[in-house]
């Protein structure tokens, strides 16, 4: 009985002790457990300074930048990918120096002295050997590792996203560049770099001395979002024409610059925007000089001489001051604000009517109708089609002009008489491509425009046409485009396309220095549309300093109608008049 009761006894103490044990391993448990919780969840920057061989670090994840497609989809801009490759010669002995050396020197392109004197730096930590290598050397170092040709212990290779321009020169001025840090210059790149950037992501977590992940933060890891994609107004056909037919004036007129612009007067939509010199955005370094890179249709300011008597004429039509079958008694001169204006040949014409103003470019005509319109009418109407102002186009660095105006202090009388035939004030090409585009496009002014649509994650946003005001009534538009397809008839029948009505107007500007208008320095251009009656498509050419021609109408005119010619095959425009025999 006594040996029952202490068999009872003894397995009480059993279950009693088990009860214990089991109540201290719950509660370690429990503690463990929510240390764990506090370790993990709670942050804890100290961490950092109890890991010796690496530190917390957020690394960058690079986005892709958007690419730039012309309006049938071909690629003007696109993202690739560049390597650089870098070496810790530490890690190498002197067998791996010896088998490296003529296989890197053939992959980078060097010579065997130079790999060999990168791969000796002993004491060096890290040697650059290579930077903004194409994909396909990155790809050939890849292969090496994985046949064991090379020893990525030793080595670094980082891709990287970088910038090309598959054709070239084509549309450099509309495009801009990004250098070899990344940053976005002029053009589109500059004016849309936040789009086209995109968004870069992190990587938060344990770096090794090299920086290469080997422990993520909890929740540390946000993703890239790359850049929207720009489709452009741009077609590359006429780009490309236009500055093949840009170059051929160049030479055969011995300019020292030009631009042609090609608008379609119908949405402000850039078909073509051309400028000589030119780069190569691919090798912007090697231009001849830094003016090489400026977009001279949207930047540099010129007067633009007798094309802008057009903007006199449409404001006196506007104001009914003048009609279109009116005349005036040309007498070779008139007075203006104390400043005697006379007309280019020195000459009087007698009566003359405004569309023979227009042939013929009569100075004296543009200054009696500026007259007839006032000083605040005629800067008004100047006002309404954009002169003195910016576009608002979307491109970089876009100039105003400059006019003067009667508020102005510097302002005078004599300012009235030749501003009416483009002396005297400053504009932009793309300022008088949009004010005719705006005659063209029965009175309403557009606002120009460059990239169509963005596309970014997929979704599609379209850019619109958009109206700016009008300027003209229908009426006086129609009437304004006739007078300027009888002028080109008339008095400017180089700038004619056979088959086709073409409006336009000729001008000829002195280039001012010190003394004034005394060297024979001039800009060439003609500005027109067609074909009349239904316009498609506006042209401006400008030729700076020509050396084989002096008149805009002999300089000028001539690129305009091939440039014409073109679109209207290209386009599929049939004949608007008979063809002559």
């Amino acid at each position: 009985m006594n040996g029952l009761r202490a068999v009872d006894a003894q397995q009480t103490g059993y279950q009693r002790r088990i009860a214990w044990l089991a109540v201290v391993l719950t509660t370690v448990g429990l503690v463990l457990l929510g240390r764990i919780v506090w370790w993990q969840v709670v942050p804890h920057p100290e961490i950092g300074t109890l890991v010796p061989t690496g530190s917390e670090t957020a690394n960058i994840i690079a986005p892709a930048r958007g690419n730039i497609l012309d309006a049938n989809g071909q690629y003007l801009a696109a993202s690739t990918v560049y390597y650089t490759l870098g070496v810790s010669p530490r890690l190498l002995d002197d067998s791996d120096r010896q088998e490296l050396i003529p296989i890197l020197a053939t992959l980078l392109n060097k010579s065997e002295a130079e790999m060999a004197e990168a791969l000796s730096k002993e004491g060096v930590e890290y040697v650059l050997l290579g930077r903004n290598l194409p994909a396909t050397i990155g790809q050939q170092i890849e292969a090496l590792e994985r046949d064991g040709s090379l020893n990525m212990d030793a080595f670094r290779l980082e891709p990287t996203f970088g910038r090309v321009y598959p054709d070239g020169e084509l549309a450099a001025h509309v495009l801009g560049f990004m250098n070899l840090e990344g940053q976005a210059h002029y053009g589109l790149e500059q004016y849309y770099d936040r789009l086209l950037r995109g968004v870069e992501g992190t990587w938060r977590g344990i770096s090794d001395s090299w920086g290469e992940q080997i422990l993520a933060s909890l929740g540390g890891y946000q993703p890239a979002r790359d850049g929207a994609d720009l489709v452009l107004t741009i077609d590359r056909n006429v780009q490309y024409m236009a500055e093949q037919i840009l170059r051929e004036g160049v030479a055969e007129n011995g300019a020292a610059a030009a631009t042609m612009v090609v608008v379609d007067p119908r949405t402000g939509g850039l078909l073509a925007v051309a400028n000589q010199p030119t780069y190569n955005p691919n090798t912007y370094g090697e231009a001849e000089s830094q003016e090489s890179y400026i977009n001279q249709a949207i930047t540099s300011l010129y007067e633009p001489g007798s094309t802008f008597k057009v903007f006199t004429l449409a404001a006196a039509l506007q104001e009914r001051v003048i009609l279109p079958t009116d005349t005036y008694d040309d007498r070779g001169e008139i007075i203006v604000g104390n400043q005697k204006i006379q007309n280019s040949d020195k000459r009087a014409h007698g009566q003359t009517t405004m569309t023979e103003l227009l042939a013929y470019s009569r100075n004296v005509g543009a200054a009696h109708v500026a007259s007839l319109l006032g000083a605040t009418r005629f800067y008004e109407a100047m006002r309404r089609f954009g002169i003195g102002d910016v576009t608002r186009i979307d491109l970089a660095l876009e100039q105003k002009g400059i006019m003067r105006v009667p508020t102005d202090l510097n302002w005078h009388m004599s300012d009235l008489g030749t501003n009416s035939y483009g002396q005297g004030i400053a504009v932009t090409p793309l300022q008088i491509t949009m004010a005719y585009a705006a005659i063209a496009n029965d009175g309403v002014l557009m606002r120009p425009y460059v990239v169509s649509e963005v596309r970014q994650e997929g979704s599609v946003e379209v850019r619109e046409p958009s109206a700016v005001r009008r300027v003209l009534s229908s009426e006086v538009a129609q009437q304004m485009t006739e007078m300027m397809a009888d002028a080109v008839e008339m008095g400017m029948q180089k700038a004619m396309v056979p088959g086709y009505s073409m409006a336009g107007k000729s001008g000829t500007a002195g280039i001012p220095d010190a003394e004034g208008y005394k060297n024979r320095f001039v800009i060439a251009s003609f500005v027109g549309f067609g074909p009349v009656p239904d316009p498609r498509f506006v042209i401006l050419v400008k030729y700076e300093k020509p050396q084989e021609g002096y008149w805009g109408v002999d300089v000028a005119a001539p690129t305009f109608a091939r440039m014409a010619e073109f679109l209207l095959d290209y386009y599929g425009i049939p004949p608007t008049q008979g063809l002559a025999e």
